[in-house]
């Protein structure tokens, strides 16, 4: 029988009367003769379950049994087994068998524990020491040899990876999930029942703390954040300012350099047109020259430029060349069978017009008007006064006038089907239909044979402004031509007359009126000067005074109104008033009328207190092919005139 045979509770006192201990710690078994006793005598001879125990011991200790002899995760489950069955059978008495409280790294013993004392091991060793040094040195060396104990094999369930926003949930909400956590204090009085927290004690307790805790940290990093982005503001605001405060540097540089150019670029206008005291005065707006030479240089080659120009006083010498509206087409005006011989007679082409302007400008002309020569006032009764002003020129210039007239575009030049309605039309004689504005420009509108509607250089001015606009120094301080209507189908080419309200309608005559008022406000603002051709283009030398009266009172009720007020009165076709003394002329100078043009085959004009008079070179077909002397030394009708088209021009009476 080994030593592990003995049970751990036996209790030798109440079986024999014997303490172990105390007689142990006597001298008493020193008698003691344990020889007289053999091991069958004693009962220690083993059996044969002994045996096999032992052997079984043995080879438990050396770590040496067989998978046949002994199964380690056999016998941990036949021990769970035992614990759970006694568990069953008294579920009072759970507290060292229960299978939830076991714990195999525990409870199961160590492999020291197998070597040490939980089986006995060491106190074994000191009594067989005693007995036999041989036994105890192969005991030891058994003990090195044997082989490590091999534990049971027990697989863990994987452990998912926790989900943040869910463990926050249920840590943050288990006082109101979990029962017990709202279970308050124990109740003193009766240790069985708790308090059950209310809600508020809840969420004083577990959700206050928090909320408070994360209401200073918004409160912290808002404040955090607020004052980066001050910060950070306060950098961009710096930046953009001194970047404000280069580009104003900048800006205030530019800016003056533009106004300095603009005033620069003023003067020079004035300059192109003779106006030198004007350009002068312009510059000196700058400022101190002193701080600016390209001014200040500027400015000496003006006052050199104004010290040679040359003064006409003889307004005698200028030249007024008139002109009717021009044909843009003489194809199609010659083919009217009824007016095509006039055409020829007394009209001029655009194409002519433009040679004239080119050799005008060739020889030294530069268009003036009557503000170009005649200064006027008034004196302190109330009237008007005039006297004559030189025209400063440079020495190889000389003014020139130029007038058009009858600027209507009459209904039997644009109106072929005779059609007052649906004006104009492709069957038209080659005129334009009516002066418009484009783009801020004065163009004129014409249809063409296709009946296309064009807008462009097909009159007079048009052609006027685009050459000006590349020869500015042809126009004397801004001077444009004299533009004379008459009244009785409107005027520019707009049918205002009251008459169309009850042949057409109020709102076609309204339309007209507005695009009337359009044009003449841009032909003044041109510079061009607006003049009476008679209401009914009537030749007033062979009109009475009660004629003249009735033609002016026409005039003034249908045109002024448009038009507004002129001084200028070009007489129709040919004719003239016998003298400017008498009732006619008292009658046209009643009516505001200062300055007075007439046919002339030369230049002439006279200027005195109360009146200026002035001759004008008629320009047309006839006069250019017939009476070509009248321009000469002006331009020459030969170069202008284009008889492949025109064929022979006749000539009148």
């Amino acid at each position: 029988m080994g030593k592990n045979d003995f049970d751990i509770d036996f209790d030798f006192e109440k079986e024999y009367g014997l303490d172990p201990k105390d007689f142990l710690d006597s001298d008493e078994h020193d008698d003691i003769d344990l020889s007289e006793f053999s091991d069958e005598d004693l009962g220690l001879t083993p059996s044969e379950d002994d045996v096999d125990a032992d052997v079984y011991d043995q080879n438990f200790a050396d770590g040496e049994a067989s998978d046949d002899s002994y199964d380690q995760e056999d016998d941990l489950d036949a021990f769970l087994n035992m614990r759970r069955e006694r568990a069953e059978e008294n579920p009072q008495d759970t507290g060292d068998y229960a299978e939830e409280d076991f714990d195999p790294e525990e409870d199961y013993p160590e492999e020291d524990d197998f070597r040490g004392d939980a089986f006995g091991q060491d106190d074994y060793a000191e009594d067989y020491q005693e007995d036999s040094d041989e036994e105890e040195s192969a005991q030891h060396q058994k003990q090195r040899t044997r082989k490590a104990r091999k534990m049971p094999k027990i697989t863990l369930p994987k452990i998912p990876m926790p989900n943040i926003f869910g463990k926050f949930v249920d840590v943050y909400f288990a006082p109101m999930l979990n029962k017990e956590m709202r279970e308050g204090p124990v109740d003193p009085d009766n240790p069985r029942r708790r308090r059950r927290k209310s809600p508020a004690q809840i969420f004083k307790e577990v959700y206050l703390p928090p909320l408070i805790a994360c209401i200073c940290l918004i409160l912290v990093m808002s404040f955090a954040v607020g004052s980066l982005s001050d910060f950070i503001q306060a950098k961009r605001d710096e930046a953009d300012r001194k970047q404000s405060q280069q580009s104003s540097s900048i800006s205030a540089a530019e800016q003056e350099a533009q106004r300095i150019q603009q005033i620069m670029d003023e003067a020079e206008a004035l300059a192109m047109g003779y106006d030198y005291n004007g350009a002068i005065a312009k510059l000196e707006t700058v400022g101190n020259l002193t701080e600016y030479t390209d001014v200040a240089a500027k400015r000496s080659e003006y006052v050199q430029a104004q010290q040679q120009l040359v003064e006409h006083n003889d307004p005698m010498l200028i030249p007024n060349l008139s002109f009717h509206v021009l044909i843009e087409d003489m194809t199609r005006a010659l083919a009217d069978q009824e007016l095509g011989g006039s055409y020829n007679r007394n009209f001029v082409t655009t194409s002519e017009f433009k040679k004239i302007l080119n050799q005008l400008y060739n020889n030294g002309y530069v268009l003036v008007d009557f503000d170009s020569f005649v200064g006027a006032s008034v004196d302190t009764a109330g009237n008007d006064l005039f006297e004559k002003v030189p025209v400063a020129l440079p020495a190889d210039k000389k003014p020139i006038m130029i007038t058009e007239t009858m600027v209507n575009y009459f209904a039997y030049m644009i109106d072929g089907d005779n059609d007052a309605q649906k004006l104009p039309d492709a069957k038209g004689d080659g005129f334009a239909s009516r002066l418009v504005v484009k783009n801020g420009e004065i163009k004129a509108e014409y249809v063409d044979a296709s009946g296309q509607t064009l807008v462009g250089d097909y009159d007079l001015v048009p052609i006027l402004e685009s050459f000006i606009k590349e020869h500015p120094d042809f126009s004397y301080r801004g001077a444009r031509a004299v533009l004379a209507v008459t009244g009785y189908e409107g005027i520019f080419g707009y049918r205002c007359n009251t008459s169309y309200i009850a042949s057409v309608s109020q709102e076609y005559y309204d339309q007209e009126v507005a695009g009337a008022k359009e044009i003449v406000q841009a032909l003044r603002d041109k510079g061009y000067t607006l003049a009476c051709y008679t209401y009914n283009n009537a030749t007033y030398g062979s009109y009475s005074v009660q004629q003249i009266t009735a033609d002016l009172q026409s005039w003034k009720q249908q045109i002024v109104p448009i038009i507004g007020d002129v001084d200028v009165f070009v007489f129709a076709k040919t004719s003239n008033i016998s003298d400017y003394t008498g009732q006619a002329f008292q009658t046209m100078y009643n009516e505001g009328f200062r300055y007075f043009v007439a046919h002339g085959n030369e230049p002439w004009a006279e200027v005195n207190k109360t009146y200026v008079r002035q001759n004008r070179l008629m320009v047309t077909g006839e006069y250019m092919m017939w009476y070509a002397q009248n321009f000469n030394g002006i331009f020459d009708p030969a170069a202008v005139l284009d008889l492949t088209i025109r064929g022979n021009i006749p000539k009148g009476a």
